[in-house]
């Protein structure tokens, strides 16, 4: 007997760990210029995490990172995080298994997803983030926000009435991106798109994340 095709699973059935990471620059890897001077990758000095079961919070997570590198005053500037502060982080290593407990078979979600994505890549190890996908939710607010004339974080929230109480912070940053999602969840909704059609209008693939 033919069984039916199963259905897909609702974007409420669906879990996501939304995160922002703070650095210390953007590149994630290490490279050589154009007058031979080696410029060494940036690191992480922040990571914030909101874990949804379709669009009710479970948890929140942040933690500030240990860095063996120096941070440029124009990020102390921008982020408020100052050496000072860092001096008593735990090591990247410790945060990253603290982190990856909470990513664990989760669906991946940041704002400018292939900045974020780039790190993690970098960062974690190879058998976690190829097994998890990674959405956009700047590139799900291009196909369901389509009245925003700029689609930074900073930008949709005031247009959405949603509050950051503390931009450029990994946290606050990652709660905003959060109230995001639901948002953009129920615009989905409303339009009748399916959850496989919605992570397929999000979805940044890893081999394009560099």
């Amino acid at each position: 007997m033919l069984l039916p095709p199963a259905e897909a699973p609702s974007l409420r059935d669906l879990s996501f760990a939304v995160l922002d990471l703070e650095t210390t620059g953007g590149m994630p890897k290490g490279s050589w210029n154009r007058h031979d001077r080696y410029l060494p990758a940036a690191e992480i000095t922040e990571v914030g995490v909101v874990c949804l079961a379709g669009l009710v919070v479970q948890e929140r997570w942040e933690s500030l990172c240990a860095i063996e590198g120096p941070l440029p005053q124009s990020i102390q500037r921008l982020t408020g995080i100052t050496l000072p502060m860092l001096a008593l982080a735990p090591a990247w290593e410790r945060v990253a298994l603290e982190l990856a407990a909470r990513l664990e078979g989760r669906i991946w979600v940041a704002h400018h997803a292939p900045f974020d994505g780039a790190f993690l890549k970098a960062q974690l190890p190879e058998g976690l983030w190829k097994r998890h996908a990674l959405l956009c939710t700047r590139r799900l607010a291009q196909a369901l926000v389509p009245e925003a004339t700029s689609r930074s974080l900073a930008n949709l929230g005031q247009l959405l009435g949603l509050h950051n109480r503390c931009p450029h912070r990994a946290l606050p940053d990652a709660e905003v991106t959060a109230d995001l999602l639901q948002l953009l969840i129920e615009r989905a909704e409303e339009r009748g798109i399916t959850s496989d059609s919605f992570l397929e209008i999000g979805q940044v693939h890893w081999e394009k994340v560099n």
